[in-house]
């Protein structure tokens, strides 16, 4: 076993969450782990509110990396560009609109440091859970959030980084079931405790809710079967018909339908991942336990 604070790389990914940026960077700085045992990737997604000035003019007590993209490459994107960079055995992604408790590292580096068959652990999320099966026995989970996670380098290099195609949300679940697939386990720690905000702007909320209903949709093609497909398709349809008839709130509509409708663009690739993994000996075992559409 590794000792009880190995070195972590933390991978951050902003994009115009300068609001966010003071709270976020007092956590890491008042958390209970060795500071030089901590890399900071600070990823910027093109912003243009500031943020990069103010992270420019702090002097953290840890290694602090700034990294620019040209443009918005995504939460999946800028991620796989910096796992590229990363040297430790471990890798946290930490979004940037949390505020995580002084022991959420050292909670987390223990649990997954119990164990070689642990690919990756999740903290608990305050004030709003996430929806996911978990067994209370072993705390084993369906699947753990991008948000707050740390990971087993080695586990992430032998199943494969994000899919790109997913650009935000829904990323981490297929990341999740393909350690389940490939024999890791993913881990819920109670004990590390993260407060996620979320960004709270319509306009970001509308974007949100785009993503999250093509990427949900995306998800069964990769991992479910036509009624799956169908079924979840028809759901959204019904829901954003709903929100602008009914309840006239059309930007949810609009974000909703254009997500039903996007979605088809990427059919290809989902369908081609599916018949991948669903060719691999412990597809029916894992989805029948973990796979949870």
């Amino acid at each position: 076993m590794a000792g009880r604070f190995p070195f972590v790389d933390i991978i951050t990914v902003n994009y115009n969450g300068r609001s966010f940026l003071v709270e976020y960077f007092l956590a890491l700085e008042q958390l209970d782990y060795p500071k030089d045992m901590l890399n900071v990737f600070f990823v910027d997604n093109a912003s243009n509110d500031g943020s990069l000035e103010f992270v420019r003019s702090l002097k953290p007590g840890f290694s602090l990396k700034i990294i620019l993209n040209k443009r918005n490459l995504g939460f999946a994107g800028a991620n796989n560009k910096v796992f590229l960079e990363c040297t430790s055995e471990y890798i946290a992604l930490l979004n940037n609109d949390t505020r995580v408790e002084k022991d959420w590292l050292a909670e987390l580096a223990q649990k997954i440091q119990s164990g070689p068959e642990i690919g990756i652990v999740s903290s608990r999320q305050v004030p709003n859970e996430s929806s996911r099966l978990i067994d209370p026995a072993t705390n084993e989970t369906s699947w753990c959030s991008g948000g707050h996670c740390l990971i087993r380098r080695s586990a992430l290099d032998a199943v494969g980084y994000l899919d790109e195609d997913f650009f935000m949300y829904g990323e981490d679940v297929d990341l999740s079931w393909r350690m389940w697939l490939a024999g890791y386990k993913c881990l819920y720690v109670p004990e590390a405790v993260c407060q996620h905000h979320y960004g709270d702007k319509e306009n970001y909320s509308v974007r949100r809710l785009y993503y999250h209903v093509r990427n949900s949709i995306l998800l069964r093609y990769a991992y479910g079967e036509g009624r799956d497909i169908a079924k979840e398709i028809s759901r959204w349809a019904k829901e954003g018909l709903a929100s602008g008839l009914k309840r006239f709130r059309f930007k949810e509509a609009y974000a909703i339908l254009a997500g039903v409708f996007a979605h088809f663009f990427f059919i290809v690739h989902f369908l081609k991942k599916g018949k991948a993994l669903k060719a691999q000996g412990r597809f029916k075992e894992i989805k029948k336990k973990w796979i949870t559409l």
